[in-house]
Parts: structure tokens; sequence; C-alpha cells
């Protein structure tokens, strides 16, 4: 199995903090970053190399990344066009895989309970949480009989739940996906998310709801976020 971590971002909301640092190297205590917690976690299942898409400030991820984690396999996808593109085009410059994949962005913080229920997943599926309130500004799901059938910032229905980019997806619909992310890309379709593409795509394929109920699976945008975080760690 593969995972795919989405790092390419400048992460400016978090003001001072990523000034000359990635997002996903922000500190949650004095020896472990975001990205750290990760992939301590997500280390312990079933995963023989992690793909990290990068952009702002790539050579220092590189070397953290490194030094940090000698003994597991990594390879880093550059987006030289990060500041002008979403993450979608991140996606684009993946090579074709032929196994199943985890994908994630790397602003995410999470136990290891929420991966425990990612990877035990059988179909492809993504995290949703029904019982904590919908967000403003991050991804919202509209499910039906389970499966997901529209991820976006932009959905406030009444049956909108709160949903997170960390996915199982197996291999026949990660392709799929990836094929539909390079149709966007081709046209110049680059500042939209990833998700726009999927949405088409699912009365083609299956997306699960993984609902954690709870648990913790997160993104740090902000430093009220990151506040948040790290009382919830303690």
């Amino acid at each position: 199995m593969k995972c795919i971590i989405l790092n390419s971002g400048m992460g400016t909301r978090l003001g001072d903090l990523t000034v000359n640092n990635p997002k996903s190297l922000v500190h949650l205590s004095e020896n472990e970053t975001i990205l750290s917690k990760a992939i301590n976690i997500l280390s312990k299942f079933d995963i023989d190399e992690f793909i990290i898409t990068t952009g702002y400030l790539d050579n220092i991820l590189k070397d953290y990344i490194e030094n940090t984690f000698p003994n597991l396999s990594f390879s880093f996808v550059h987006n030289p066009i990060y500041d002008k593109t979403n993450y979608i085009k991140s996606l684009d410059l993946i090579p074709d895989l032929n196994d199943d994949v985890i994908l994630l962005h790397g602003d995410l913080v999470f136990d290891k309970k929420t991966a425990s229920q990612v990877f035990a997943s059988n179909d492809s599926g993504v995290v949703v949480d029904s019982l904590i309130d919908i967000p403003k500004d991050d991804f919202k799901a509209k499910v039906v009989d389970n499966n997901v059938k529209y991820i976006g910032v932009d959905y406030f229905e009444d049956d909108a739940i709160a949903c997170q980019p960390f996915y199982y997806l197996r291999n026949e619909d990660w392709k799929i996906w990836k094929n539909k992310i390079r149709e966007f890309c081709d046209s110049g379709n680059t500042n939209v998310y990833a998700e726009n593409a999927l949405n088409i795509l699912t009365d083609e394929i299956i997306i699960k709801a993984i609902d954690i109920k709870g648990l913790l699976c997160m993104e740090i945008d902000t430093k009220e976020d990151l506040t948040k975080v790290k009382e919830i760690l303690g």
C-alpha cells in the first residue's frame, strides 16, 4: 500500500509559524510536528512507501523527513507551480500507482484509533464525523446510504456532515479519480479541489463514509486550530 501526503501548500493562515517553515512542520509539542505525528501513526500499518508532494520550502521538508525517518521509504513529487495551483495539480504529478492508496492532507492531526478505522475499510472511503458541528470553511460531505455523494466546502444542506481529507482508496478507484484529475489539469482547471473531480465520479465509484464519531481528526489551518489540538493532546 502507498500513502500520499499532500504538503505543497504555503500555510499562510498560520502567519509567522510558516514564514520559514512548511505548514506540516509546525510543532505540536517540543519533539513532535504535525507531520511526524502522522507518519509515526501511519508507519504502524501496512505501508511500503510514503509519497510526499512538495512545493513551498521543499528542501526543508525533504531534509526533515530524511533525517527524522531514515528507516522508512519515501519518494517526493514536487509541484513547481504550488503557489499558482491547488493540490489537484500536485496529485496530477504523481506517477501511476498499482497499489491501494491512503491519501491525506499534511496538516491533519489524528490518532491511531482514527487511522485504524481508515485502514480497516474494505471499500474506498473517507473520514466523516457525525458527532461534531459542520465546519464553516472546511469540507462537508453529502452521505446517502453510507455512500459519499459530494464533498465540498460549499455544502451546507440539512444533511451535510463534517468531512476530513483522509481517504482509503482501492487501486481501481484511485485510478479512475486520478484520470479525472488529469482531465481537469489538462484543461487548465487547476485552482479547484481534487474533490471537484471526485464529485463527478460518485455514481461510478463507491466512496464509503468512515464515521469516526468524535475521534480526533482535524486540519490545522489557523493558530486557533493549533491551540485547540494542543489542548486535546494535552
